[in-house]
C-alpha cells in the first residue's frame, strides 16, 4: 500500500478544518455565512504560519554559545 506524502499547506488546512473552524461552526445556531468564514479563516491561518516561517528564515540559524 502506497501512502501519498500531503504538503504541509494541505495538512494546515486539515488541522484549521478540524481544530479551528469546524469547532466554532458547531457553537454558532446562525450557520449561514460560515463558507465564506471557511475560506477566509484558512486564508488567514496559511499567511501566518508563512510569515512566521519566513521570520525564522531570516533570523538565521541559532547561535550556540559556550559554556
Amino acid at each position: 500500500m502506497s501512502e501519498q506524502k500531503t504538503s504541509f499547506m494541505t495538512e494546515l488546512d486539515m488541522w484549521s478544518e478540524a481544530n479551528v473552524i469546524g469547532p466554532l461552526f458547531h457553537t454558532d445556531l446562525d450557520q449561514n455565512n460560515w463558507e465564506e468564514f471557511g475560506d477566509t479563516g484558512q486564508e488567514a491561518i496559511r499567511a501566518k504560519v508563512l510569515e512566521s516561517y519566513r521570520n525564522g528564515q531570516s533570523a538565521g540559524p541559532r547561535k550556540v554559545f559556550k559554556r
